[in-house]
């Protein structure tokens, strides 16, 4: 059986949000590269706000591998939203002995991380420290719904 790659299982459409970063970059031409990703990534639903997408992108700006970009974290940043949501429907649709919801969710995680954390780690540079790898997933995954007191 043919291994598919992180990219082939969780696909997102590149060219598309290519074509409407340019948009945004085209708006905001005034505006560095790490304010019009941020604006790309909160427009996408990414983040709960401007200033944690900024901040965010500002510390893993240094620590990507050479050859990547912000822009390149971004998509994996949405690439990992869409994961979120898949195995969110997922886990709506399991069925596990007594609604088992630990079970599900080990499940979902030992599908897919381990081939995912291979992914992501080719992005960031070889001497990037493992708190920085779980503070993204943290980032990545961690649902932006705002909770009211």
């Amino acid at each position: 059986m043919e291994k598919l790659s992180v990219q082939e299982i969780y696909k997102i459409d590149k060219q598309k949000l290519l074509r409407y970063y340019e948009r945004i970059q085209n708006q905001l031409k005034n505006s560095g590269p790490t304010q019009i990703i941020t604006k790309f990534l909160v427009n996408q639903s990414i983040g709960s706000n401007n200033d944690e997408v900024y901040e965010t992108l500002l510390y893993f700006k240094s620590l990507l591998a050479e050859g990547k970009e912000l822009l390149d974290l971004a998509f994996e940043w949405i690439r990992a939203h869409k994961i979120r949501l898949e195995y969110k429907k997922y886990l709506i649709r399991a069925q596990y002995p007594q609604n088992y919801i630990s079970l599900a969710v080990d499940d979902c995680i030992f599908q897919f991380f381990l081939e995912y954390d291979n992914y992501i780690r080719s992005i960031l540079r070889m001497d990037t420290k493992e708190h920085n790898f779980s503070a993204l997933y943290e980032i990545f995954f961690s649902p932006y719904e705002s909770e009211e007191s």
